[in-house]
């Protein structure tokens, strides 16, 4: 799946601003496992097949070697993330992983399991699963997950408090459930899986000839430069299941949905069950929070925040540009904000005390 800058400039004709680039996510009831590429297309997987790590060669080398796959933790959290980095980031530039680890490491200090699950995900530098990333991508993720149905996932979402009554429940639909949030509800063992048969791809761009670069600090970044960090939340953010497909993705003849889809209302107990965005809440549509984005309008992923125009347009409730959002610019730090904990902790994660003080 893919999150998206618009920098709106005159390159491309819409006046000040910049150019657009994506960022382009015990088995309990499940199906056969699936694979979901960064375009939201649903394809089977077999055995054989899950576990080899993409690599492609790129030819100038910023780092001596492959590092080992980083394990990160956090006290008091059950969520664990390992990193597992593939062969084309030994040429990522210095700092590149330092990046991507404290993207992880403020992820799981904000978030736990009520068991220890460990979520793998690879890591490449200009590819994704051994693909060349889209040109105009800053980042994707692509994810391996299952289907299962409307009663497995509520009955599963229910432990944590939440509660359907919507009038348009998709009561008879299919539902796509990554692999690393089905850890999170139970749905599989949160220890399954292994540096060799990940849970998701992530994948980074070099922005080489735009004329844009990564800033890898925490710093606020300068007006050419982009925040892996952020990007880099964005994008394990969606292994980890913030993804929308609201029946718009089919698959064997039936119209395929997610958990977060049961969070976009239109109006109070009301779903809005399309791509033309809606808002997310947890409390059956009573509270307004983010926007999300009309995919169907603009492209981008519908999980992602309303941004197309002006950082302006944010769709959170904090001011500013936010990591979740769908179309992102350069200069911005890109924190993450109450809006994005809470829907992350609607996808089966549990707030730790650091991440509740923040929602």
């Amino acid at each position: 799946m893919t999150f998206s800058f618009l920098d709106l400039s005159p390159l491309d004709g819409h006046g000040a601003g910049v150019l657009p680039f994506s960022f382009s996510s015990g088995n309990h009831g499940l199906g056969q496992e699936l694979l979901m590429n960064d375009s939201g297309a649903l394809s089977p997987v077999s055995l054989a097949s899950h576990g080899g790590l993409g690599s492609i060669s790129i030819p100038t080398t910023s780092q001596s070697s492959t590092p080992s796959p980083t394990l990160v933790t956090a006290t008091g959290s059950k969520l664990e993330i390992e990193l597992v980095w593939d062969k084309s980031v030994a040429s990522a530039p210095s700092g590149f992983t330092s990046a991507v680890i404290a993207a992880a490491q403020t992820l799981v200090s904000d978030f736990t399991s009520s068991s220890t699950d460990i979520v793998y995900i690879d890591v490449g530098w200009s590819e994704i699963a051994g693909s060349s990333l889209s040109a105009s991508a800053l980042g994707e993720s692509e994810s391996y997950g299952y289907l299962t149905n409307y009663s497995t996932v509520t009955h599963a979402l229910a432990s944590d408090g939440y509660t359907f009554t919507a009038s348009n429940e998709p009561t008879s639909g299919q539902f796509f459930v990554t692999s690393a949030e089905a850890k999170a509800l139970g749905l599989i063992s949160g220890t399954s899986g292994s540096t060799s048969s990940v849970d998701g791809y992530i994948g980074f761009s070099t922005l080489s000839g735009t004329g844009y670069s990564w800033n890898y600090s925490s710093t606020s970044t300068s007006g050419t430069q982009f925040s892996l960090q952020a990007v880099a939340e964005h994008e394990i953010t969606e292994v980890l299941g913030r993804v929308e497909m609201e029946g718009t993705v089919t698959y064997n003849g039936a119209k395929t949905y997610t958990p977060l889809d049961l969070f976009n209302y239109s109006s109070t107990n009301v779903l809005s069950l399309s791509a033309n965005g809606g808002y997310f809440s947890n409390n059956g549509g009573a509270t307004h929070e983010g926007n999300f984005n009309d995919a169907a309008k603009y492209g981008g992923d519908i999980a992602d925040w309303a941004s197309y125009s002006s950082v302006a347009q944010a769709g959170t409730l904090s001011s500013g540009e936010d990591p979740f959002d769908a179309f992102a610019w350069p200069g911005y730090k890109n924190t993450l904000s109450a809006d994005d904990l809470l829907e992350v902790a609607a996808l089966g994660y549990r707030l730790t005390a650091a991440g509740a003080a923040l929602a």
